[in-house]
């Protein structure tokens, strides 16, 4: 039986009782831990390395901690970040115009995403 793929899915704390990107991850064949922003390096340090990280960005009434995501997501990027793990900005609105997380998941890492589980 193979092991399900691991991604890290950063948000701001407040989830809906259905996580949406969680369940569409799963439907891909990846489990989740979710964290926020703030504990993200350290459930990072923790877990075993992740295929992907998400930063799922606040809503407009959460816009406080939009500069928080962004910085993140840059040091995440960086030179002394995750290496070759891929940090995906997950803005809802705009991944659905470019064809939603099934289109970004093949982007990432290839239309095998979707067919294999052995990644």
């Amino acid at each position: 039986m193979n092991e399900l793929r691991k991604v890290l899915v950063v948000d701001s704390g407040s989830r809906a009782s259905v996580d949406a990107l969680s369940a569409e991850l799963a439907g891909l064949g990846f489990s989740s831990v979710t964290t926020s922003v703030e504990a993200a390096d350290d459930v990072l340090s923790v877990i075993p390395r992740p295929a992907a990280i998400f930063l799922k960005m606040p809503t407009v009434e959460e816009s406080q901690h939009y500069g928080s995501f962004l910085a993140l997501a840059e040091r995440l990027r960086g030179p002394n970040g995750t290496g070759d793990i891929p940090v995906i900005v997950w803005d809802r609105e705009r991944l659905l115009d470019s064809g939603g997380i099934s289109a970004v998941m093949q982007h990432q890492f290839g239309p095998q995403v979707l067919a294999s589980p052995d990644f």
